[in-house]
């Protein structure tokens, strides 16, 4: 048996359901922990599970206790502030035989850290646009984003130096950048185990709300693929991961942040061919192979988001 574990499930109902399309073969469950018991996903896993803040001493207890109780064989972490506490009991669950497919802590930060992300880039030579200085008034119009957040509502559009000082952000805390109106891309990437690239899909983000895309298409974009695999691969990052870029009519690329996890819109991705969940289950199961074969991906398909009510009855 093959039990998987997917933390902080929230609303993730597709990519529960993909997990267990890629476990059911193996006689496997899934596994969802969240802190809020009456989640949406949680109608969805086969077991459910409640866990403490994620900056909670107990946090790490619970998850090696839930591995050991469940006999857990893979994480699939999906929200960034929990992603440095299960790194941090990596060695506890290998232990336990639990894979964790996330890089060492070093290059973890790389992936957390706006700022930290964009001096790796600059070092090794990849595109981003230039930092620039919120108090001087002829940097304006800027992009503001968090350093060390994945909340789309922490990004700001600010047209002005007066629209700075109005906003009362504390300038360490964030990136500040030009505003660009480049198209937005997405790209998810698939490593296996050892941070051996496999495969990337780009997605063009159509249609945004508070950061997150709701409308996608499945573009081909060769460039961005090659230097998102590279990145990766530099990195030393496993699993699923993602991208975030913008790319002029030109093709001309500037990396905005990377994220070391499943994306929100990353289920049209998978369901445009880079099945990262049936390929990871592979890996685990040790069917190299299979989970290195390239898969055909289907350029042109579209994904439209909407929410759905979930009743439920005591």
């Amino acid at each position: 048996m093959m039990n998987i574990l997917i933390t902080s499930i929230s609303a993730k109902v597709q990519l529960v359901q993909s997990f267990k399309d890629a476990v059911r073969p193996y006689g496997g469950l899934i596994v969802g922990t969240d802190m809020d018991s009456k989640c949406c996903a949680a109608h969805f896993v086969d077991v459910f599970e409640t866990t403490p803040k994620d900056a909670s001493p107990n946090y790490v207890k619970r998850i090696l206790k839930i591995c050991e109780e469940r006999q857990i064989k893979l994480i699939i972490p999906t929200r960034d502030a929990e992603l440095t506490a299960l790194v941090s009991i990596k060695d506890e669950l290998a232990a336990l035989d639990v894979t964790l497919p996330l890089p060492n802590l070093e290059s973890l930060n790389f992936c957390l850290d706006k700022k930290l992300f964009h001096e790796f880039c600059e070092t090794e030579g990849y595109p981003v646009l230039p930092l620039r200085d919120p108090q001087d008034a002829d940097q304006f119009p800027l992009f503001v984003r968090a350093i060390n957040t994945a909340n789309g509502k922490e990004a700001y559009e600010v047209p002005n130096l007066v629209a700075w000082q109005h906003l009362g952000l504390n300038r360490s805390h964030y990136i500040c950048q030009p505003f660009c109106t480049d198209n937005e891309y997405s790209c998810d990437i698939l490593m296996d185990l050892n941070g051996l690239p496999l495969q990337a899909v780009v997605r063009h983000r159509q249609r945004l709300v508070n950061g997150e895309s709701w409308r996608s298409e499945i573009v081909n974009l060769p460039k961005l693929e090659q230097m998102c695999l590279d990145i990766c691969a530099k990195l030393g990052l496993k699993g699923h991961n993602l991208v975030q870029a913008f790319v002029d009519e030109k093709d001309k690329i500037h990396l905005i942040e990377i994220n070391p996890r499943f994306g929100g819109c990353s289920n049209l991705s998978v369901e445009g061919g880079l099945s990262s969940p049936e390929r990871l289950v592979q890996m685990v199961k040790g069917d190299i192979a299979a989970a290195q074969k390239p898969r055909e991906i289907e350029t042109g398909l579209c994904s439209n988001r909407y929410s759905m009510d979930i009743y439920s009855r005591k």
